[in-house]
């Protein structure tokens, strides 16, 4: 009972370690793969996190700092534009991301069905990349005509049409609902903006983890009135809820170490208190109490060793399982991943084992303290 207890205890920090990491790598990656992890704009202190961008000039002293920045692996200009995307009969209102070239360079993972945008080399693209949400809602398919709706200039309405080239799903709710893509150039049509506007730019680090610091060095670099914000920053909603997940892994730890080792403690006293006469009759030989406790002392450390080597072979394997099948579903309209997403760090791996054993060998002395305590003339008479 002992070995399973402490078989189960580790596995469940294992499976317990990798799972959290691997939602929260994965939920992460999802958000910075659509934003970058820092994003330079104009400086709007009362602005909301996703909403039509305050357009800049795009020159060498915005343009400069962010290309001699160390750590930054990719970074594109974009601008955000609210409009009505309609077909027959059914229109939506969306966000239209506007990107530039530089977006076919940095992997989109959530394209599902067709292509990317391609851009032309005169002109603007009429290539609109939409959502698989936003395309059921509009009873629309790759290959369709979607005429987009806009006001200009506070009461001007025009439309201009777009050719769905592509879907995408990112599984978060919000931006699927949300956002369309299309070509940075026809955004500055739509706006009346020069060939230098932009909304802003996009930055993708090499170390996400980098992203404050980053941001803290740009703002430094960058010219009165342009501003650098970590995704972090923007999005604390997302974030602050994936640290929440730093509890739950604490409180797992927490609660199987405490059985593992009630279980550890419990059995061996047991089996100190089963050989009160066999302790009695070796004290009576002359054996002393050291040489008694090493006898209990070795049989509870193969338990605890053989113990913990099943619970990691053991974890291990549901981890391995899970990354090949992916049988443990999530919904993904909640949790943002279809399925357990799974990261092993082997020194996290490593610290469990460790810690485990030390926490066993370390309880384990309590109940051999019974063994002093053996007297050879009582144990005689235990029955």
């Amino acid at each position: 009972m002992a070995m399973l207890a402490t078989a189960i205890s580790v596995a469940a920090m294992i499976i317990t370690l990798s799972m959290v990491n691997g939602f929260q790598q994965a939920v992460s990656k999802k958000v910075y793969s659509f934003w970058g992890h820092v994003r330079v704009q104009a400086l709007e202190p009362l602005r909301s996190s996703v909403s039509e961008e305050s357009n800049f000039e795009n020159s060498d002293t915005v343009e400069t700092p962010i290309k001699s920045m160390a750590g930054v692996a990719h970074y594109q200009a974009f601008a955000i534009k609210s409009l009505v995307l309609r077909t027959a009969g059914n229109f939506e209102g969306v966000l239209l991301k506007g990107v530039d070239a530089q977006f076919a360079k940095q992997p989109f993972s959530f394209i599902t069905q067709g292509r990317s945008i391609n851009f032309a080399d005169s002109g603007y693209s009429k290539d609109l990349l939409l959502s698989e949400a936003l395309a059921l809602q509009l009873q629309a398919k790759i290959g369709d005509t979607v005429q987009c709706f806009f006001i200009r200039n506070g009461a001007d309405i025009r439309t201009r049409p777009l050719t769905i080239c592509g879907l995408y799903k990112t599984g978060i709710e919000d931006y699927d609902n949300s956002f369309a893509l299309a070509d940075l150039r026809f955004l500055r049509r739509l706006n009346l903006w020069d060939t230098s506007q932009i909304g802003g730019y996009e930055l993708w680090l090499k170390d996400p983890s980098n992203s404050d610091s980053i941001a803290v060095k740009l703002n430094d670099a960058l010219p009165q009135g342009i501003s650098a914000v970590s995704i972090r920053t923007l999005y604390p909603n997302i974030f602050d809820w994936l640290a929440v997940q730093n509890q739950t892994k604490l409180i797992v730890i927490i609660i199987m170490t405490v059985v593992a080792t009630i279980n550890l403690v419990t059995c061996l006293l047991i089996l100190v208190m089963e050989r009160t006469r066999m302790v009695g009759m070796l004290k009576a030989m002359g054996l002393s109490n050291r040489g008694i406790k090493s006898v209990f002392w070795y049989y509870a450390v193969w338990i605890a060793v053989l113990g913990t080597g099943i619970g990691l072979l053991f974890g291990l394997g549901i981890c391995w399982l899970q990354q090949a099948t992916g049988f443990i579903k999530m919904d993904e309209s909640t949790y943002y991943v279809s399925e357990v997403p799974v990261q092993m760090i082997p020194w996290q791996i490593a610290a469990v084992v460790v810690f485990a054993l030390i926490s066993c060998f370390l309880w384990l002395r309590l109940p051999l303290l019974f063994v002093n305590k053996i007297s050879p003339i009582k144990a005689a008479a235990f029955k």
